[in-house]
């Protein structure tokens, strides 16, 4: 248990790598130049990927029963190498679905949720800042490998890129799996759980109404997240009419996402997660409102202000996914009952996106989207209000 910090390091390093699958954008402009694709063509194989990358958690959930997390990091990495080296050779737009799509969102999936899982086996007095520290490197993994990817294409080729990328992040998994192990049984008795609770089952979680209000609420928060994160840089854009200036301030969102993980980690661990569940709800609203407030005023300091509220207060959620089906439904299949969970990102990638860039097509305005945004905020509280089971630390 004294080296448990160390699993922490080896897994934020295997997060910062896997997260590269948030850097698809790089690639979107050299393959629809070469291919004469068009925008819905490529954005639908990054959300191709992001269903395979729940379907991979899916899998590996189910690996973890009989295997070893080392081995579930073996195959994520034969995916991940496999489907970045094929998409290196795709002549057509199934192939970049398939290969990319699908395998490569497999590997990353599975990789994520042993990785995970593993690591916060060793961690049950501090679940909600390891998986905040870990999923913050998730985020940050995309915005500086896409950094590197354009560096490397610009020598290479968006080919040898892929190349490069696959085998040098393949490469990496594999050395991350000789540090992944679970806890040793007997040793992780140090944290809390809900009053009462035991370890469930995942046919038992899934007959559990507090799973469903919860999920209802996670499906929600992250449309929001997910619809802000899309819109920056136009939203931006349309009041500054910089493309500098409004890439600057967009990616204020990334960076307090980022921090939001890990302080929102830090408080479930301190608070619970009932009061820590409600600042986030509440807080991603007060977020949205100073947005709408910007829009109607097409001040650019206000929409900083919202942005930074909004990145805020909308990564302070995330870790609390992790938190909570620990804490409330136990450790030991904790692996399946998380990529249970996970599987909302299927309809939040498609719901907030496509919700707000209709209304942004009818009315012309960021008003009408982000009030809708509002909307579902209050929603989500009512949601909450329906989780009758939380995790309160003991005094």
């Amino acid at each position: 248990m004294r080296k448990r910090w160390f699993y922490v390091a080896n897994a934020l390093v295997g997060f910062l790598f896997l997260g590269l699958i948030y850097a698809w954008s790089v690639f979107v402009g050299p393959l629809e130049s070469e291919f004469g694709w068009i925008r819905s063509q490529t954005s639908l194989n990054f959300s191709i990927c992001m269903a395979f990358f729940c379907l991979g958690g899916l899998l590996s959930g189910r690996l973890l029963k009989s295997k070893t997390p080392r081995q579930v990091m073996l195959l994520s990495a034969g995916f991940i190498l496999v489907g970045f080296l094929l998409t290196s050779q795709i002549r057509s737009l199934l192939e970049l679905y398939i290969f990319y799509g699908v395998l490569c969102g497999l590997g990353v999936g599975a990789g994520y949720n042993t990785l995970l899982s593993a690591t916060l086996s060793w961690f049950p007095d501090r679940t909600g800042l390891v998986s905040g520290v870990l999923l913050m490197g998730f985020g940050f993994g995309g915005s500086l490998l896409g950094s590197v990817a354009v560096v490397i294409m610009e020598a290479v080729g968006w080919r040898g890129t892929f190349v490069a990328l696959g085998t040098g992040l393949a490469f990496l998994i594999l050395l991350m799996a000789l540090n992944t192990k679970n806890a040793p049984a007997g040793q992780t008795d140090l944290g809390d759980r809900a009053k009462g609770e035991r370890d469930f089952l995942p046919q038992e979680m899934l007959r559990d109404s507090t799973f469903y209000a919860y999920y209802s609420r996670g499906m929600l928060v992250a449309s929001i997240g997910l619809a802000m994160l899309g819109n920056a840089v136009p939203f931006a854009y349309s009041i500054a009419q910089d493309s500098v200036v409004a890439a600057t301030i967009g990616g204020l969102i990334s960076i307090f996402n980022g921090l939001g993980r890990v302080v929102g980690g830090v408080v479930f661990d301190r608070i619970g997660s009932r009061r820590t569940l409600l600042i986030g709800i509440w807080g991603t609203a007060l977020a949205i409102s100073v947005l709408i407030f910007a829009a109607v005023r097409e001040s650019i300091m206000i929409l900083t202000a919202g942005y930074i509220l909004g990145g805020f207060f909308y990564g302070s959620n995330v870790p609390c996914n992790a938190g909570f089906i620990d804490k409330v439904y136990g450790q030991r299949y904790f692996a399946m009952n998380l990529s249970i969970l996970n599987t909302y990102v299927l309809f939040s990638s498609f719901v907030g996106p496509y919700i707000t860039g209709l209304l942004f097509a009818w009315t012309g305005s960021y008003v009408a989207p982000y009030t809708m945004l509002l909307v579902m905020c209050c929603v989500g509280f009512v949601a909450h209000l329906r989780v009758k089971r939380h995790y309160i630390p003991t005094e």
